[in-house]
């Protein structure tokens, strides 16, 4: 088991299991910040144990990630959601060592593509549902449109670094304009693709990782999904997605500035995973052209 541990994730993974009386031990999922392990509890049966390797991570999307703090938002989530109708884990426990582990429950999968129109729907009811009490300040509503505008700048001078054809953005309180002032005040996801939905013969069981949700607009989830869509292997037929949510809820509309906005986020996003944190060079040229093109709406007009 130790072998895909770190010393401290390792410590807090044998503490949880010793506390919570657990055997076995199999690794079914690891990303930038997190694993996860399936471990069987006397009275819940099988669980999932989702942790990080340390306290603070960084990444080049997000320089300074406190990993307890997304925990604590997804067992919120996990205990609360359920009674909206939104499929997730069943929250079992939030364990305190030298880094948080999240205990819930473990959701077996197939990995068949999930029907996207009924991915479409569950997506509109978690931004009909009533938005949880306890959100962090960082995540809600009032902090959407500065929390937006700074991170599109600072991802996009993350890629000028690596393509100084790039040209400077306008100043993010120009991009924080575009937002609505109303409207903002759904639960969004924002990580929707093949790996965080949970499936049996393509009916979704579970939506999993939460770690970048928060309570915004409506519109940039679907701006994020249709960035998604764009690859194969997250198993989204956008059109269809489209389809089931508006049997919900009607699809948002937006000025042209704000799409171009929510589409130069989820651009930079995946330009810096697709050059820096997962390289793929056909996948990164196509980011970054896309960054460009959306980026020249936010560009000043060269002096005259």
């Amino acid at each position: 088991m130790s072998s895909a541990l770190s010393t401290v994730r390792e410590r807090a993974l044998r503490a949880a299991a010793q506390d919570l009386q657990l055997t076995g031990g199999e690794l079914v999922g690891s990303g930038l910040e997190f694993q996860v392990w399936r471990m069987r509890h006397p009275r819940w049966g099988d669980v999932a144990l989702r942790l990080p390797a340390q306290a603070v991570e960084s990444n080049p999307n997000d320089p300074y990630v406190d990993t307890a703090e997304l925990l604590r938002h997804e067992a919120l989530l996990y205990a609360a959601l359920p009674a909206s109708g939104i499929p997730l884990p069943r929250f079992h426990d939030l364990r305190h060592y030298e880094i948080d582990v999240l205990v819930c429950e473990y959701v077996a999968t197939d990995g068949s593509a999930c029907d996207s129109a009924e991915l479409g729907e569950i997506v509109a009811r978690l931004h009909e549902a009533p938005v949880p009490t306890g959100i962090s300040p960082a995540r809600s509503a009032g902090a959407f449109p500065g929390t937006i505008a700074e991170r599109v700048a600072r991802r996009y001078e993350v890629l000028r670094e690596l393509a100084p054809d790039l040209d400077a953005l306008v100043a993010a309180d120009t991009l924080a304009a575009a937002i609505p002032a109303t409207g903002a005040g759904s639960l969004l996801h924002l990580d929707v693709r093949a790996s965080n939905v949970l499936t049996v013969d393509g009916r979704v069981r579970a939506l999993i990782d939460w770690s970048n949700s928060m309570v915004g607009d409506p519109a940039l989830e679907l701006a994020r999904i249709e960035a998604n869509a764009l690859f194969p292997e997250n198993g989204i037929d956008f059109p269809e997605f489209q389809r089931g949510y508006r049997s919900v809820r009607p699809l948002p509309e937006r000025s042209d500035a704000c799409w171009s906005l929510y589409r130069l986020d989820a651009a930079v996003m995946l330009g810096i995973v697709f050059t820096c944190e997962a390289p793929d060079a056909e996948r990164g040229r196509l980011m970054l052209d896309q960054v460009r093109t959306l980026a020249m709406a936010w560009q000043d007009p060269p002096a005259t």
